[in-house]
């Protein structure tokens, strides 16, 4: 019964670490140009995606290592909300610098709401971390995603419901593997995904008003 519960443990750190915040904003891009019917350049999304990598991914994880190592965290899970909130402040800092880069490229420019809604959702956090609170960065991150394909897809004309439906499927499979290993409860699951699909709604108002 114990090796079946360290199994179960397991997948859904697993799981977890898949599907872990840094990465889904790459996820979103490559499934973002896999349906978009805008043709693409192969060297314009190999470099975005280089880009991203760098950026959004080993740049963040190189910040988190050393303030690991230097005792400024206490630990992987990120129990405590001060220190959610010293990495969400990272976090904004990158994503505006991603912004920045992307209005330089207007070929990218359907993707630039999906960042700016990115950033305004880590905003968001770091408020609710700075007042003591932790809602679920794993349900804000799929939560922003499905909705920005919904938007995405409704101003587009493109019929991706297969693909929201996998983004649904991969999302509850998240949730569940984050109550299941006590990470949150259900207010913070619910504030993590109001907090991501509240960015990308009003980034793209926002996109839509202005640009």
């Amino acid at each position: 019964m114990a090796d079946s519960l360290d199994v179960r443990q397991k997948i859904a750190y697993a799981v977890s670490v898949l599907f872990h915040p840094v990465f889904v904003p790459l996820y979103t891009v490559i499934l973002y140009f896999y349906v978009s019917p805008r043709y693409f350049l192969p060297q314009n999304i190999k470099f975005l995606i280089f880009y991203l990598l760098i950026v959004a991914i080993i740049i963040p994880l190189l910040f988190f290592w050393i303030m690991f190592s230097t005792r400024f965290v206490s630990g992987l899970s990120l129990e405590n909300p001060r220190e959610r909130f010293y990495l969400s402040l990272v976090m904004a800092i990158i994503y505006f610098i991603i912004l920045n880069k992307i209005m330089h490229y207007h070929q990218y420019i359907e993707l630039y709401p999906f960042f700016l809604g990115i950033f305004l959702s880590v905003l968001m956090l770091s408020v609710y971390n700075f007042w003591g609170q932790k809602p679920s960065i794993h349900a804000m991150s799929v939560g922003g995603m499905f909705v920005f394909f919904v938007i995405w897809s409704y101003y587009t004309h493109r019929n991706i419901l297969f693909y929201l439906s996998l983004i649904v499927l991969t999302g509850a499979i998240v949730i569940a593997t984050r109550l299941y290993l006590k990470a949150h409860d259900g207010s913070e699951i619910i504030r993590g995904l109001l907090i991501g699909a509240a960015g990308q709604i009003i980034s793209f108002y926002l996109a839509l008003r202005f640009f």
